[in-house]
């Protein structure tokens, strides 16, 4: 996989839940069946620390890069100041098992609750002897320029809700 792009320019998500993971993935990660979306990747050299091991924020950068593309392919517009973004208002991460450089890596994403102008995502780095992190995420959809929140717009509703099936509290 060339990581080289951004998850925003990344020509592969273009409106569609284009990460989906295959049943080879699924069996070589031993990913569990909840999970429906992700990519693979290799641990870079920029992500080792001292200790020779995937240091924690590449996890968290590894699950943003997750979040972006998983909400741009279910229709949520590119970042920008003046468009619907997501605003991270909570998150807790759980280190398992440590990744060391040129490790294969499939970083996983899901919708696990929405409310009409937030939701909860889930994050898992999965190896292949099984789940290496997990992280919870509480985000809010904000106009960025200022800070606005605005409801989850009806599209990206059905296509988390196609893809996720989450459940749903006070939408």
């Amino acid at each position: 996989m060339n990581d080289s792009l951004s998850p925003t320019d990344d020509p592969r998500l273009a409106g569609t839940p284009t990460d989906r993971i295959s049943d080879a993935a699924r069996t070589r990660f031993r990913i569990d069946p909840g999970w429906h979306f992700g990519f693979e990747r290799l641990v870079e050299w920029s992500d080792v620390d001292a200790f020779r091991h995937a240091n924690h924020t590449s996890f968290l950068l590894w699950f943003e890069a997750a979040r972006n593309r998983y909400l741009q392919a279910a229709g949520l517009p590119r970042l920008s100041a003046d468009t619907p973004g997501p605003v991270m208002m909570s998150l807790e991460a759980r280190y398992l098992l440590p990744l060391a450089y040129y490790d294969p890596v499939f970083v996983t994403a899901r919708v696990r609750s929405m409310r009409r102008t937030s939701f909860v995502m889930e994050y898992a780095a999965w190896g292949e002897a099984g789940c290496h992190a997990s992280c919870t995420a509480v985000l809010v959809l904000m106009i960025n320029a200022t800070g606005e929140k605005v409801a989850i717009p009806d599209g990206v509703r059905t296509a988390i809700r196609a893809l996720d099936a989450p459940s749903e509290e006070g939408a």
